[in-house]
């Protein structure tokens, strides 16, 4: 038996096999010929609708796929069960000082929205991401930017807020923020802060950290469940890493 991570088993089954299915429906090798013609005159695929296993099917009939690739596409098909345990105190940002806490609300405001519409968490997803990263040779990117700051400001001046107690109509007392600036003595009020806002969005880091972590459960779920069933491949061990940006952090601290 061949021993094989289960990336390069993905890879394998999704680049040079399962294409095979549904493949020569495309008439004769001429045919075919002009068809890879256009094709490259075009830079894409050009009419071909994707086979069960979601790969494109090849255009020439190139025999039946390895029975162990069948197994592997049927695996991933499997996942449509899958969902992805979103931790209450979900943080994917460990490797990210946060000054503001707005790294924080960008995740908060992230992980409202998934828990809403639930359907990223779950199967087609992971199978998408699978796939994918099965046929581009890697997994989802988790390297981010680090994330830019500026302070909100009015008229072209940095804006004072001010935490204070007001009453409402019915006479309870509330905290709310307020104009921090002094306009008489034209200094900032005593306690006075100022806040600070995320020059670009993160939501789209969130989601990639997300991906990236439901690709390693995903792998780590069809390496158990293909281990004992392959009769040409063996599958390596399989460590999980939800965090490879924590390993990041440690490095730079260290250096």
């Amino acid at each position: 038996m061949k021993p094989i991570s289960i990336q390069d088993l993905l890879k394998w089954a999704f680049t040079f096999e399962l294409g095979k299915v549904g493949a020569g429906d495309g008439g004769s090798f001429s045919a075919a010929w002009r068809f890879t013609e256009r094709m490259a005159e075009l830079g894409t695929m050009i009419d071909r609708t994707p086979n069960g296993f979601g790969v494109i099917p090849g255009f020439v009939d190139d025999g039946d796929p390895h029975p162990d690739a069948l197994l592997v596409g049927n695996a991933v098909r499997g996942l449509a069960g899958f969902e992805f345990d979103l931790p209450e105190d979900w943080q994917p940002f460990s490797d990210l000082d946060d000054p503001y806490e707005l790294i924080a609300l960008e995740v908060e405001s992230v992980v409202s929205e998934l828990r809403l519409s639930p359907d990223m968490l779950r199967g087609r997803r992971a199978i998408g991401i699978v796939i994918s990263a099965a046929l581009l040779g890697k997994g989802p990117e988790w390297r981010v930017a680090r994330p830019e700051y500026s302070i909100i400001c009015a008229n072209g001046m940095p804006k004072w807020f001010l935490r204070k107690r007001a009453r409402d109509s019915f006479g309870r007392m509330y905290w709310c923020e307020a104009d921090g600036f002094d306009r008489k003595r034209r200094r900032p009020h005593k306690g006075a802060y100022q806040k600070a806002e995320l020059i670009h969005s993160m939501r789209n880091d969130v989601l990639a950290r997300l991906e990236w972590q439901m690709w390693q459960t995903a792998l780590a779920s069809l390496a158990d469940d293909l281990r004992p069933r392959l009769s040409a491949h063996r599958i390596h061990p399989f460590s999980i890493d939800l965090e490879p940006w924590a390993k990041m952090r440690s490095s730079e601290e260290a250096a």
